[in-house]
């Protein structure tokens, strides 16, 4: 059985990118604003967000709620799913946001591109880190 976003720790064998994408860490701050952010993550798309900014009913309820979500995962489960979701869940809806191979029904401006750069995944993963 493959493991879905945010239900537990990884499986044995199930992919994970335990190291960093850069040398510089992670900022939570910027994170923050690409989980936000309708042109970059979009994460409140389809996950519910610990954002009092935030709207009422601005959050999403298709994927888990990512309140808590770094007691449940760890930071290379985080960036696993950030880089590419479908490597722990064929069947997620869930975009892959730095891969650029082998994926279908891509929009034009992101063929060949991925969706967030390498710094903005980290900043992101740094940002899910937060909370627990």
């Amino acid at each position: 059985m493959l493991l879905a976003l945010g239900t537990g720790a990884a499986l044995a064998g199930t992919p994970v990118l335990p190291d960093p994408l850069t040398d510089q860490p992670g900022d939570p701050v910027r994170g923050k604003a690409v989980a936000v952010n309708a042109d970059m993550g979009n994460c409140s798309i389809c996950h519910h967000l610990p954002v009092p900014e935030l709207p009422e009913g601005a959050s999403g309820d298709i994927g888990p709620d990512l309140a808590g979500v770094a007691s449940r995962l760890s930071i290379p489960e985080l960036r696993q799913r950030v880089v590419n979701a479908k490597a722990i869940d064929p069947d997620t809806v869930m975009p892959a946001y730095h891969v650029t191979a082998g994926l279908t029904r891509v929009q034009a401006r992101y063929a060949g591109k991925p969706i967030l750069t390498a710094q903005q995944v980290e900043d992101l993963v740094a940002y899910l880190a937060t909370l627990e």
